[in-house]
């Protein structure tokens, strides 16, 4: 049950289905418009009351230097979100467009011009994937629709590479595409538990390593003649042109995502069950990757918080000694 939320909820958000995805990238720019309009706003709040906040704080017992810090928390979140707020805004303008009689086909081509060449993203999975009709072989899979090619997936055993893409490139399309083959193995009746282990833009050296021992288990099955010496999952031409087409169904989303910030990173949660200054246990949680709207939505909230708390000193003043 853990597992299957931190999934849903950290490191792949709505990434279950077309549809699923296209709204995680509406979602994603909304989060960085409300953390950067947020964050104006507070800082506007602290400078529009700053004699107000001040007053409370020294004759409430309460340090000054809090909001200096939440000047600078502010201040830092603006420039954080500044990118992706540059971005939620074109993808508004693009949509206008659409709306307004350009045909979506072309605008589609207008999001596409983005920059190309950084490294491509890749990912490492629990079993190897494979072509029924070619063993041990790489094989790739096209992204694109009427509006033009969004890059390849090139699958190579456990590793799966998002080449050409736009921007650069996509982990969340990866684990769309995960999600899509696990049900396309369903149907058949086998186990669909293929699953992301390792991201290479966040640990690279991790992903290296576990793909090493997978292509070492790889070679020494061929040449031992062996059928599996690692678990492993095949694909017919009909699931590749299956999957190509639910592929091509995410284009207009890609393109979305491409006009937003990459942030990849991975996060660590620790709970204190003695709180400090004891701090004798607590428990820790670490998960590879986490989604950049979980993130940002978590920012956002933190930011809402804030200027809740700061509005209502303005509306509603506490009485403090000596006031």
């Amino acid at each position: 049950m853990g597992t299957n939320v931190a999934q849903s909820v950290i490191r792949e958000t709505e990434s279950h289905s077309a549809r699923d995805y296209r709204r995680r990238t509406y979602h994603l720019a909304l989060a960085y418009a409300a953390l950067f309009l947020g964050s104006i706003a507070g800082l506007g709040l602290l400078l529009w009351q700053a004699q107000l906040y001040i007053t409370l704080a020294q004759r409430s017992n309460v340090e000054t230097l809090t909001l200096a810090f939440l000047f600078i928390f502010f201040g830092y979140l603006v420039f954080l979100s500044a990118g992706g707020a540059w971005g939620a805004a074109q993808i508004a303008y693009y949509e206008l467009l659409a709306r307004a009689g350009v045909g979506r086909t072309e605008v589609e081509r207008r999001k596409a011009q983005r920059r190309r060449g950084s490294p491509p993203p890749s990912v490492a999975l629990n079993a190897v994937l494979e072509h029924a009709e070619r063993p041990h072989q790489p094989f790739p899979l096209a992204i694109g629709d009427d509006a033009g090619p969004a890059g390849r997936l090139i699958i190579d055993g456990a590793e799966i590479k998002h080449v050409d893409g736009l921007g650069s490139g996509s982990n969340s399309l990866m684990a769309f595409f995960v999600h899509q083959v696990n049900a396309l193995l369903q149907e058949r009746g086998e186990a669909g538990d293929l699953d992301i282990v390792a991201w290479k833009k966040i640990d690279d050296e991790l992903t290296e390593q576990y793909l090493g021992l997978v292509r070492f288990a790889r070679n020494l099955e061929r040449q031992l003649g062996a059928a599996e010496l690692w678990p492993k999952r095949t694909l017919t031409d009909e699931d590749c042109r299956r999957l190509e087409r639910q592929l091509a169904q995410v284009c207009p989303a890609l393109r979305n995502e491409a006009l937003l910030p990459d942030w990849e990173y991975a996060a660590q949660h620790q709970l204190p069950l003695i709180p400090e200054p004891l701090g004798l246990v607590s428990l820790q949680r670490t998960e590879q990757r986490v989604d950049p709207l979980a993130s940002m939505g978590c920012a956002v909230i933190v930011v809402l918080a804030a200027l809740v708390v700061l509005a209502l000193l303005i509306a509603f003043p506490p009485w403090v000694p000596g006031k």
